[in-house]
C-alpha cells in the first residue's frame, strides 16, 4: 500500500496548492467581468477562498479528528462496532473475512498437528482473529464445543463463516482429518486472497489516477470556461 498512500498524499499537496496559491491569482480577473460566473467556477472560487483563509483550521480538524477516531476505534465501545462496518464495508470487508478465516483455519491446524488440545488452540487463534466480531464467534464456538457441540456447527449458527468453510470442516471433524481439512481450507483462502489483492492494486492506480485527473481536470475547466465566455464577449 506504500505507492498509492504516497499517490493519495502527492494529490493532496498538489491539490492544496493550486487552491490555495494558483487559483486565487487567476480568478481575479473575473472580478470585474460583470457578468455571473458558472457555478462551477463560482464552486472553485468559493472553495480556494475558504483554502486560503482556514487552512489551518482544516489542518486542525484533520489532525484532532483522525486521533480522535483512532482513539475510538481502539475503545471498548468502538472496536466492536468498527469491527463490525468493516466486514460490511464493500470489497474490502469480503477481503477481511478471507484474510481471517485463512488465519484461522491455518493456525488452528498447526496447533492440533503439534498436539494443542482443542480448547487451547481455539483460545490462541481467537487472539490472533484481530477483528472482534470474528473474535466472539470463535468465543462462541468454545462455549458450545464445552458442551460436547461440534467445531462446525457454531460456526455456521454464527453466519460470519462461509457455508463451504463450515462444511469442510465439519467432514474433517468426521472423517478424523479436521487439521487435512483445516490445511486445505487455508491453501485455498490464501491463494484467492492473493489473486483478489493483486487485481485490487492492478485497479487501483488506474483508479487513483481517474481520481486525480478528475479534480485537475474540474480546476482547468471552471477557469478556463469564463475566460472563453470573455472572449465570446470581446469578439
Amino acid at each position: 500500500m506504500m505507492y498509492p498512500i504516497i499517490m493519495t498524499i502527492v494529490g493532496i499537496l498538489i491539490t492544496g496548492l493550486l487552491m490555495v496559491v494558483v487559483v486565487p491569482k487567476i480568478t481575479e480577473i473575473f472580478r470585474d467581468m460583470g457578468k455571473a460566473l458558472p457555478w462551477n467556477t463560482q464552486l472553485l472560487i468559493y472553495v480556494s477562498q475558504f483554502t486560503g483563509s482556514y487552512w489551518w483550521a482544516i489542518i486542525i480538524a484533520l489532525g484532532a479528528g483522525g486521533y480522535g477516531f483512532k482513539r475510538w476505534k481502539r475503545s471498548k465501545t468502538g472496536k466492536p462496532r468498527w469491527d463490525a462496518i468493516v466486514l460490511r464495508l464493500w470489497v474490502v470487508g469480503p477481503l477481511v473475512r478471507m484474510i481471517s478465516i485463512a488465519r484461522f483455519a491455518r493456525i488452528l491446524g498447526t496447533l492440533l498437528t503439534g498436539g494443542v488440545p482443542l480448547l487451547k488452540a481455539m483460545e490462541i487463534v481467537r487472539n490472533l482473529l484481530g477483528n472482534e466480531v470474528l473474535m466472539k464467534v470463535v468465543d462462541d464456538a468454545r462455549a458450545a464445543i464445552r458442551e460436547g457441540e461440534s467445531i462446525a456447527a457454531p460456526l455456521a449458527k454464527s453466519g460470519q463463516f462461509p457455508p463451504v468453510v463450515t462444511r469442510m470442516i465439519a467432514v474433517g471433524e468426521r472423517s478424523g482429518q479436521l487439521e487435512g481439512m483445516l490445511e486445505n481450507v487455508a491453501i485455498a483462502y490464501e491463494q484467492d486472497v492473493e489473486t483478489k489483492i493483486g487485481r485490487l492494486m492492478t485497479l487501483l492506480e488506474p483508479v487513483m489516477i481517474l481520481s486525480m485527473g478528475g479534480v485537475v481536470g474540474f480546476i482547468v475547466f471552471s477557469i478556463l470556461l469564463p475566460i472563453l465566455e470573455m472572449n465570446e464577449m470581446m469578439g
